[in-house]
């Protein structure tokens, strides 16, 4: 199978990047969210295939906050938290914050889904390795702490212990817990940002989905929520991405 057949399987709703993003600009342009007064923030994995979100983001919004951790899950605390919340600019009256949230998944040139060849590789690897990893160790305990602190493993338990969360029975496959991180970034992420109540000062949204990496192509976005919660609001509501 090649690469476009099992992309158009599993992810048939997914947009290139620059084309999501365009939507997100669209879905929001009712709500204020201009350049001038928007401030991104970006929770991805760490990996480098990721990284070609930012510098889209920033052509639009400046350059984002950076959220994440292993699996794309928010892993800053409250202490970073504060940090991105104090950023937002307030020029003009209320502040504008943009979240994004995607886990990664890839597709290798073979057609394989939850791997990608990576540059001056000659074999491809798992794409979301911690996902991979935590997928593939469902069924063990978690390993003991070593004894270099630095070493320690917690955020991978973390991402277990959400992701798990959002599962009914075994996942068939990477593609189906990547789909279940999303959901754990989602519910994570709102739930982060219920406990600090920023919506006095300013508007917030979210938009989450999965980052997929395909050969020789731009990232796909495959859009899964959108939501907004601003000073008049109770409680989030959805957005309408018009894709």
């Amino acid at each position: 199978m090649s690469w476009r057949e099992t992309f158009q399987s599993r992810f048939g709703g997914a947009l290139p990047l620059d084309a999501y993003l365009d939507a997100v600009d669209a879905a929001l342009a009712p709500y204020g969210f201009t350049p001038e007064r928007t401030f991104a923030a970006v929770s991805i994995c760490r990996d480098e295939l990721t990284q070609s979100l930012i510098p889209e983001v920033a052509r639009r919004w400046d350059h984002p906050f950076n959220l994440g951790g292993l699996g794309g899950l928010p892993s800053l605390g409250r202490t970073g938290w504060g940090t991105c919340l104090a950023h937002v600019p307030h020029e003009g009256g209320r502040g504008h914050l943009l979240v994004f949230g995607f886990p990664h998944v890839g597709i290798d040139p073979d057609g394989r889904l939850g791997s990608s060849l990576r540059r001056h590789q000659d074999a491809p690897t798992p794409t979301c390795g911690a996902l991979a990893s935590v997928l593939e160790t469902l069924d063990d305990p978690p390993p003991a702490d070593p004894t270099t602190e630095a070493l320690a493993d917690a955020e991978a338990r973390r991402l277990r212990r959400l992701v798990t969360a959002e599962l009914d029975g075994p996942p068939a496959d990477l593609g189906a817990f990547t789909r279940a991180a999303a959901a754990a970034v989602e519910r994570e992420m709102w739930a982060e940002l219920e406990a600090l109540a920023p919506w006095g000062a300013m508007d917030v949204a979210v938009f989450t989905g999965i980052q997929i990496h395909v050969p020789a192509c731009a990232d796909r976005i495959l859009p899964l929520t959108a939501a907004i919660r601003t000073g008049a609001d109770t409680a989030a509501h959805p957005l309408e991405l018009g894709t």
